[in-house]
């Protein structure tokens, strides 16, 4: 026995846990509590700092073991001596955890007694022991994993449905997925709603909320645009099974990611009865993927050029696109007619292309042109920009970067909810990770709103004030934003351009030409006539030839 053993008061702390939940096992449990709090009172002078225990619980990592973590946590508050457990498996099957943990603890004077593996953390080769059998106990988890992985692979061969009771329309029982009545009328509707009726996902949710019907996660609750979308992807409802749709990077972390590659699914064709038709699935497949291209066509239209749709080509009407090379470390844009790529009435186009530079050059001479009092524009723009800057730029900075928070923790629990709905972990864990995005929600929400509330604040200095008047009237010399607003059109010539002006009864009639090449590439306007634009062209919005 140890000086230590035999010390009076000593506060002793006992670990035992189980990695499956079930009937056995939690007796189990309960037997190593039993077993610890008698061998605690056995020593006299022993005093018990608890016995803590997790059930159902892997030990390769200590994220996910409350009763491990609050273990530690008393010991870091000085409120344990010594910790027993019964072997280092159960401790952990991670090396670098068990090390970590076990020299953190022996700094703090708390030793670790491993009583069936005989090895005490106090003793001098207590931690050359330990590697050795942590080495083993990771070891032998890595090869159960294998096994494990083994068995279910040959499962699902079989047909066999993993995952929780969680699958929307159905119920899963031993491993096989039987209809659930009115739940599958439920599906039905919505493929309805979305395909027949052109409903989105966010409409369709609040409507099966407004009427009462119980979403997936259970009674009371609320339709989420995500669940009802997770509905129109899943191919279980055509009577499909598609295998491991998700996969464990490692036996040691446990996470769960989309299988993208990282193993082959397996599916299985009418593996159980279908709520829609194949067909209607297609259907609903391609409809999804139309929306998703609108959606991305006006998120490129946001992204837009200057001159983007405004140049068109004289001879066959095709609007012209930008073409991008590099050369010597540098990019050159030139403009090219559509027309001139594809065949149009016959034949392709032979209108010319041209550099981007020869396009800004030609619009910014005809701004420079307009009879436009550019000192008192800037001090317009510079009174109105002087407003937005005293509501509080940084202000408009804090309240941004709390929308983007808040779309973070929402899509955070959507992905959340999409793991729950495959199966991939448990309504609990479902539940925990919903209340923590919940609460985080409720939290930036309100921030957000005071925020919105606080009225405007700060001054800016004179200094400051003539700075962006000054901005602003060189951008009137044709920035970008300013000749988008401005020219409305350019038709392309061989010989010419022709340039209306927004709010305007003129067009110009614009002559350049460009000298030198790559970075000495200079471009001079050597004509610009105004030419007044008739009625009937105004309307028709057309330039003559």
């Amino acid at each position: 026995m140890s000086d230590f053993d035999k010390q009076e008061g000593a506060r002793v702390a006992a670990y035992c846990r189980v990695s499956t939940d079930k009937e056995d096992q939690r007796n189990s449990v309960k037997t190593q509590q039993a077993f610890f709090s008698a061998y605690i009172e056995e020593h006299a002078g022993w005093v018990s700092a608890g016995v803590f225990a997790d059930e159902g619980l892997t030990g390769t990592s200590m994220s996910r073991r409350p009763g491990f973590t609050r273990m530690l946590a008393l010991a870091k508050a000085g409120g344990v001596d010594l910790i027993l457990t019964k072997e280092v498996s159960r401790f952990a099957r991670n090396t670098v955890d068990t090390l970590t943990v076990t020299r953190e603890l022996k700094t703090l004077g708390v030793g670790v007694l491993f009583l069936n593996d005989g090895i005490d953390t106090r003793d001098p080769d207590g931690e050359f022991r330990l590697t050795i059998m942590a080495s083993v106990a990771q070891e032998e988890s890595r090869k159960i994993s294998e096994r494990t992985r083994w068995g279910q692979d040959q499962a699902r061969k079989r047909g066999v449905v993993f995952g929780n009771d969680s699958v929307f329309g159905y119920h899963l029982r031993g491993g096989q997925l039987t209809v659930d009545p009115l739940q599958a009328q439920v599906v039905r509707e919505i493929y309805r709603k979305f395909l027949t009726e052109g409903k989105g996902a966010y409409i369709i949710a609040r409507e099966l909320t407004e009427a009462g019907v119980d979403p997936p996660m259970g009674p009371g609750g609320t339709w989420s645009s995500a669940a009802v979308l997770r509905l129109l992807r899943n191919e279980k409802y055509t009577g499909d099974l598609l295998q491991r749709k998700y996969y464990t990077l490692d036996y040691l972390s446990h996470r769960k990611v989309r299988n993208e590659g990282y193993a082959p699914q397996l599916l299985l064709r009418d593996h159980h009865e279908a709520i829609v038709p194949r067909e209607l699935f297609r259907q609903v497949q391609t409809e999804l993927a139309r929306r998703r291209e609108m959606q991305g066509d006006k998120r490129r239209f946001s992204a837009r050029y200057w001159y983007s749709g405004k140049v068109v080509c004289g001879a066959c009407g095709s609007s012209f696109t930008p073409k991008r090379t590099r050369r010597s470390g540098r990019e050159y844009v030139r403009l090219i007619c559509r027309g001139s790529t594809s065949d149009r009435h016959g034949g392709r186009c032979g209108m010319r292309g041209m550099s981007l530079k020869m396009l800004e050059t030609c619009a910014r001479h005809v701004l420079a042109q307009l009879p436009l009092d550019r000192k008192a524009m800037a001090e317009t723009l510079r009174n109105a920009l002087l407003d937005l800057e005293r509501s509080g730029d940084r202000a408009a900075q804090e309240r941004e970067t709390l929308r983007q928070a808040i779309r973070r923790q929402t899509a955070r629990r959507d992905r959340a909810l999409e793991a729950y709905l495959d199966g991939t972990i448990s309504r609990e864990e479902w539940t925990r990770q919903a209340r923590q995005c919940d609460g985080e929600l409720v939290r930036l929400r309100r921030e957000l709103d005071r925020r919105e509330a606080l009225p405007p604040s700060g001054e800016e200095s004179e200094d400051r004030a003539d700075a962006i008047g000054a901005m602003v009237y060189e951008a009137l010399d044709g920035s970008p934003a300013v000749l988008e607003e401005v020219i409305q059109k350019i038709v392309v010539f061989q010989d010419r351009f022709e340039v209306s002006v927004q709010e305007l009864p003129v067009r110009f009639r614009v002559q350049a030409e460009g000298r030198g090449s790559g970075p000495g590439y200079r471009v001079e306007v050597t004509a610009c006539v105004a030419i007044p634009v008739t009625e009937t062209e105004t309307d028709s919005g057309r330039s003559p030839g």
